[in-house]
């Protein structure tokens, strides 16, 4: 009786299926694939969400902070604008927000938006808007009827991702304009008597 011996591309090739039907480990190696992409995607939905609940947060103070000067009827003064500026602080809960608040009136006859008063406050704020750079923020204000006054908040803040998931930290922002409700215009106490 002769001994079959099987060639060595046979050889390989049944061994090469012997292996390809062994299942034994299958579920550790897929787990040491996919882990680090499970978790890079369970990191990435936290920092999404922490970066939109910022955002919210953000938005939210904003839009309190603009509706309390619609709402004042006396005349707009250091300490108010202070006080303002120590809430949105303590709203957002970030260590270096920034806030600009104006009055601005647009008149149809120029075309051209002017400034009653501008205060910043906080970090990285710029300068107070004027009527030299209001219009090159054109794009951002509402239309408004001729010779109508509105208060424009403008707050920002420097978000700082909680992983580096492949985006950098950013300047959040937000823009918020609203009417003056009870008193047809909001003045800024200059210290002079009217």
């Amino acid at each position: 009786m002769t001994l079959f011996k099987p060639s060595f591309p046979m050889l390989l090739r049944a061994r090469f299926n012997a292996f390809a039907q062994d299942t034994r480990g299958v579920v550790a190696v897929e787990s040491i694939i996919l882990l680090p992409l499970v978790i890079w995607t369970y990191v990435a939905m936290f920092s999404f969400f922490d970066m939109l609940r910022m955002k919210s947060v953000n938005q939210k103070a904003a839009f309190t902070i603009a509706d309390a000067y619609s709402r004042e009827t006396q005349k707009i003064t250091e300490t108010y604008v202070d006080s303002t500026f120590t809430l949105f602080q303590r709203l957002t809960r970030v260590s270096n927000p920034g806030m600009r608040v104006s009055v601005l009136s647009y008149d149809q006859d120029t075309d051209k938006y002017t400034v009653r008063w501008s205060e910043i406050r906080g970090t990285g704020a710029g300068t107070a808007l004027s009527d030299n750079n209001v219009n090159s923020l054109r794009e951002h204000l509402p239309i408004i009827a001729s010779g109508d006054e509105f208060v424009l908040l403008e707050t920002w803040n420097d978000y700082k991702i909680p992983f580096k998931i492949g985006m950098d930290d950013f300047k959040m922002k937000s823009h918020v304009f609203m009417n003056p409700r009870f008193a047809d215009q909001l003045k800024w106490d200059d210290g002079a008597s009217s």
